[in-house]
């Protein structure tokens, strides 16, 4: 077992070396992971957790740097979990969060970490929740998430934060048609980020007309925003802040719910793969159809 302990998490704005073990731990993965959330878990939750997702270059890093002054004034400290591509040598973070975003000179307050996604789907790592739990349970007030950017429909990320912001583009045109229906239903407000490039106005009608086909009563806010020389930042903080407004009761049952899950689902994975490896899994040639039927039986009486 690892050596940090509550104790750390708790004093979790100095110790940042525990703190960093802490989720170093969590993204190996195996039973040691699993007995950190736990204990996590059983903290009381207060962070808020505020989710950016959004196509490659929409400017998901530099927006969140031109917030980082906002957010610590209202939260004094914010952990960031920036999520990036795997190397396929290394497994280990590529695009360098830590060069696009200046936080440096926030010293203490301000506690960041890249997260490789090591191919788990949905934008995010697949130890990005543990690690929002660990924290959580750190005393860190605000947890910010970054999503992978990978041009898909990240999903994920609506179960870990209590809020999304969906950063875009003018001129994505025809590249959100593919991708609207996801995008509009997961974000609580849009931000038109780079709002100096041709085809603001349109973009900004077109994604309104999205909006309104949601069936709520008020659709999500639209800000359009200059992250490199904090035009509109201001105002999108404010609207974000309002946003968070959560009661902590619903942030821990939601988590909880999560964790509980993903356990679930880790386990059942583990043991199957371990079924796979073991002589009862041998079978004779079948059609994939039947066979992959006649393997989950056999897997099922076992577990009995």
């Amino acid at each position: 077992m690892s050596d940090v302990t509550s104790a750390d998490w708790a004093d979790g704005f100095t110790a940042r070396r525990a703190l960093a073990k802490s989720i170093s731990a969590v993204e190996s993965g195996g039973p040691e992971a699993l007995a950190i959330e736990q204990r996590a878990l059983q903290q009381p939750a207060a962070a808020h957790v505020l989710g950016f997702t959004g196509p490659p270059g929409a400017g998901k890093s530099s927006l969140i740097s031109a917030l980082l002054p906002h957010a610590l004034d209202h939260y004094g400290a914010v952990a960031i979990l920036a999520v990036d591509p795997s190397s396929s040598l290394t497994g280990g973070a590529l695009l360098g969060d830590r060069v696009r975003m200046d936080y440096r000179h926030f010293d203490q307050k301000v506690f960041f970490r890249s997260m490789a996604s090591r191919g788990y789907q949905g934008g995010i790592a697949a130890a990005t929740r543990a690690s929002v739990n660990v924290l959580d349970a750190a005393g860190w007030p605000l947890v910010i998430i970054e999503t992978l950017g990978i041009g898909q429909v990240e999903l994920e990320v609506m179960d870990l934060a209590d809020r999304v912001a969906v950063v875009l583009n003018p001129g994505w045109g025809d590249s959100f048609q593919a991708n609207k229906a996801g995008l509009t239903e997961q974000g609580d407000a849009f931000v038109l980020n780079k709002a100096d490039r041709p085809g603001l106005e349109n973009a900004k009608i077109l994604l309104e007309q999205s909006l309104q086909c949601l069936p709520t009563a008020t659709p999500p806010g639209v800000f359009s925003t200059i992250a490199t020389d904090g035009e509109g930042i201001p105002e999108l903080w404010q609207a974000l802040s309002n946003l968070m407004q959560v009661p902590a009761g619903e942030q821990q049952s939601r988590r909880r719910s999560v964790a509980i899950m993903e356990g679930a689902k880790a386990q059942l994975l583990q043991d199957f793969e371990e079924f796979l490896a073991s002589p009862a899994a041998a079978s004779p040639e079948t059609a994939p159809s039947e066979g992959a039927v006649d393997l989950l039986q056999r897997f099922y009486r076992q577990r009995d």
